[in-house]
């Protein structure tokens, strides 16, 4: 038999040798070419990569935006958050509350002790709404368009309350005309200035991902638990002609689309039926009921579940302390 090998050798014995030597490794295979499926993948990859990139960068910049827009907001708000509730804020003097009148020295000659105690007798007034109110007189010496004061107890809710002609430009500011992704609490432009000729007062506010001062109307979700609602029913607010107290009886999430933002009633019948509306929308039931002679407060802020999402909170005037 005929021995391959032994014929290599006898031919030349190098060429056995490298022949024999070879491995797998030694041997260059030749290179595939690249089909239009293979440049279209690298492609991709490539933008992928690209994206995820991008992505990751306009990612980081957001987070530090909103980390500096919290702070902004909590700065700006934090400053003013004890005008109203507490002792902070400076007082601007104002004509005493009890205004007694001044007759001249010959007529008090002329009157009787009687006389004299109906003239002068004062005008019962409320200290603390005294206080207040001279709180916002300052306030509204430097922030003209301030409208009123609101305080919900026990949420982070107090604020001023500022309004101009249009619902765009608080969106975006603070109450010191700066720009400011919080925007401000405001009262709708169709509101009438003061504050007992409106049927339907509404305030707009954002609805902020912050817990801090600046989250403006978020803690109004609380209302959507129950035992919130029937135990932190009432809304304070504070202008120039009086306080007020508001006692909420309905809660619901809608749409942008729905008329609950409505400032004009034709008549009383049109406002009952309103009433009577968004009470049935509450997705708690109020222990009294709202109808002819009443006027409403209307809190609204959006829903983030939903792009056109809102989330809207009703209550009725209980007391008016002028």
């Amino acid at each position: 038999m005929n021995d391959p090998e032994k014929k290599v050798n006898n031919g030349n014995p190098e060429f056995a040798d490298s022949v024999f030597g070879l491995s797998a490794d030694d041997i260059v295979k030749e290179k595939r070419r690249k089909s239009p499926l293979d440049f279209l993948l690298d492609h991709m990859r490539t933008v992928v990569l690209i994206v995820c990139g991008a992505v990751l960068i306009w990612s980081f910049q957001y987070i530090v935006k909103s980390l500096i827009h919290y702070r902004k907001a909590n700065d700006s708000y934090g400053q003013i958050g004890d005008i109203i509730k507490g002792d902070g804020g400076a007082d601007i003097m104002l004509p005493s509350a009890v205004s007694p009148a001044s007759p001249d020295y010959n007529s008090c000659k002329k009157l009787s002790q009687d006389d004299l105690d109906s003239i002068i007798k004062p005008t019962p007034v409320d200290p603390e709404y005294e206080r207040i109110k001279n709180k916002l007189y300052s306030f509204k010496e430097q922030y003209p368009d301030l409208y009123g004061w609101i305080i919900l107890e026990n949420t982070k809710i107090n604020y001023p309350i500022m309004q101009t002609d249009n619902n765009e430009y608080y969106l975006r500011h603070g109450y010191d005309g700066k720009s400011l992704m919080s925007g401000s609490i405001f009262a709708d432009y169709r509101c009438e200035k003061k504050l007992t000729d409106n049927r339907n007062l509404i305030l707009y506010g954002h609805h902020m991902s912050t817990s801090s001062l600046g989250s403006m109307f978020q803690s109004l979700d609380n209302y959507l638990d129950e035992n919130f609602f029937r135990n932190n029913n009432e809304i304070k607010i504070y202008t120039l002609d009086g306080a007020y107290t508001y006692k909420v009886f309905s809660v619901y999430v809608t749409d942008k689309y729905y008329p609950y933002i409505t400032t004009y009633f034709p008549d009383e019948d049109s406002f009952v039926s309103f009433a009577e509306r968004i009470a049935a929308n509450s997705v708690h039931k109020a222990d009294f009921t709202v109808g002819a002679g009443d006027s409403i407060l209307t809190l609204s802020t959006c829903n983030n579940r939903s792009e056109d999402g809102r989330l809207a909170v009703h209550a009725v005037l209980v007391k008016d302390s002028k």
